[in-house]
């Protein structure tokens, strides 16, 4: 007899913040996946629904798919002969830049611990999710499962060993993500990636990463704006996403603290201080200036939020 059906949510999540390529990740409150799970009589993975936004380019095959795949990594971590049946409810697009692949590699690791009676810590089931992204995405990195799992800011000390440090973000810190029609593979930005960066960029990166994690940390909102700058991995996707850096201006000159590609792009993401901007001008004049190019583009006023939480 199969068990009872448990709900998450996997949110979203910013990743490649500012000079964090790889490192640095951050969880919103929104927008967010949902999966269901129970355990089976038999032995295997079956993912017996998709629904959603890009759910129809979405394998059901476990193997192949993000949910699947970690699932199966976390069976093999508890070493659990456990059958399970998921579903999965997109509230993330795929190709968005904000994790999608993110949240079902980081939900369906999850989800599976809990169904394996929660035998995991937050560091292995981040692992477990990142096999997930080395099969979808083409890199084995953690800067969106690990704030997905533990939410707030994260950073990855080291892959190898594996550490990750989480810090609780400024209250006051709001989010912009703006989302023009436009898809990005994570695969095709990753491609496009330089593979040696100069010494003088690697000092510009190392400096300003310092400044935005002792930021956060302390809550200084003026020095999170002035240390979101990336010398190298933005500029090499600038072309992947069309009037990305009129659009990063368009923010700027309505309030925004900062504004980068999100993720592989293509979403624009911008912080703003909440106790002084509601966010929304920043968001329609996004919005607008795209309307302008003849290009729809949807938008979400939010903040920073927790990770994967049972519902």
């Amino acid at each position: 007899m199969s068990g009872k059906w448990i709900k998450i949510a996997a949110p979203a999540t910013i990743s490649n913040i500012g000079p964090g390529f790889d490192i640095f990740g951050m969880a919103l409150k929104e927008p967010f996946d949902i999966i269901e799970g129970r355990v089976t009589d038999g032995k295997d993975i079956i993912i017996s629904e998709i629904t959603g936004p890009g759910a129809e380019t979405i394998p059901t095959d476990p193997e192949k798919n993000s949910v699947g795949i970690a699932a199966s990594a976390v069976k093999r971590r508890c070493n659990s002969n456990a059958g399970m049946e998921l579903r999965v409810k997109k509230g993330i697009r795929p190709c968005s830049g904000i994790g999608s692949s993110g949240a079902s590699a980081a939900g369906g690791a999850y989800i599976a611990n809990i169904l394996c009676n929660g035998e995991l810590t937050e560091s292995e089931q981040i692992l477990c999710a990142t096999e997930a992204e080395k099969v979808t995405s083409g890199g084995s990195h953690a800067d969106n499962v690990a704030p997905c799992i533990m939410g707030g800011f994260t950073i990855v000390r080291s892959y190898d060993p594996f550490e990750v440090i989480r810090i609780e973000p400024p209250k006051d810190l709001g989010v912009v993500v703006a989302m023009p029609d436009v898809m990005v593979s994570t695969k095709d930005a990753r491609a496009v990636l330089p593979k040696e960066v100069s010494v003088k960029d690697l000092i510009f990166h190392a400096g300003n990463s310092s400044c935005l994690a002792h930021a956060m940390q302390t809550g200084n909102t003026e020095l999170i704006g002035r240390s979101v700058q990336d010398a190298v991995f933005e500029p090499a996707r600038t072309h992947l996403v069309p009037h990305l850096k009129e659009a990063e201006a368009t923010a700027l000159s309505s309030g925004a603290i900062a504004s980068f590609l999100g993720g592989s792009g293509p979403c624009v993401i911008s912080f703003f201080r909440m106790s002084e901007n509601n966010g929304n001008e920043i968001a329609n004049r996004i919005k607008e200036m795209y309307a302008s190019k003849k290009m729809r583009c949807d938008t979400w006023v939010t903040g920073w939020g927790q990770g994967c939480r049972r519902l």
